[in-house]
């Protein structure tokens, strides 16, 4: 009987340490939160989402006036592959961020965020050209839940090739 327990005993610690080799980052990617201190301010404006932005008519002597206004008929989010450096210089600031075109690419999701939390890349699925990139947010026992405002995710990935791209939050 210890035999037997023993061999189902190594038989488990290999089930571990070979199912943990195959749970790596398959495409070496690595989630940046709050990325929009790398995008430019104008493409940001270009591509607003259903959030809250600064109401640029404001005027605080009316009464009327709201310092924020909401953006009803921006979409939901919106999600761009940015796998060359022309469009890199059109999206970014070019402030320290480096990207190695040739091997590596960029998966840029904008939406609105309503917690003052990070996001943690869940998983990456691949299914023809269309990428699937999981997110989920930090779990805190707090109420820090504000007005929806812009934010941005940013992948740095092993360079493939898709033609689509989405998030998902969990």
């Amino acid at each position: 009987m210890k035999k037997f327990v023993r061999i189902v005993g190594v038989f488990a610690l290999l089930c571990c340490l070979f199912g943990a080799a195959g749970c790596g980052n398959k495409y070496n990617a690595e989630l940046f939160n709050d990325a929009e201190q790398w995008v430019r301010e104008d493409f940001l404006r270009e591509n607003r989402v259903k959030a809250f932005y600064p109401n640029e008519n404001y005027d605080e002597n009316d009464e009327q006036s709201e310092s924020y206004i909401y953006d009803e008929a921006a979409p939901l989010s919106r999600t761009f592959i940015i796998s060359d450096e022309e469009t890199f210089n059109e999206i970014s600031t070019g402030d320290d961020f480096s990207v190695d075109f040739d091997n590596e690419m960029l998966l840029l999701y904008i939406f609105p965020k309503m917690y003052p939390r990070n996001y943690i890349l869940k998983k990456i699925i691949v299914e023809g050209r269309k990428i699937s990139v999981s997110v989920e947010i930090e779990k805190r026992n707090v109420n820090d839940a504000a007005m929806p405002s812009q934010s941005c995710l940013l992948v740095k990935m092993d360079r493939i090739e898709i033609d689509s791209a989405e998030f998902i939050e969990q």
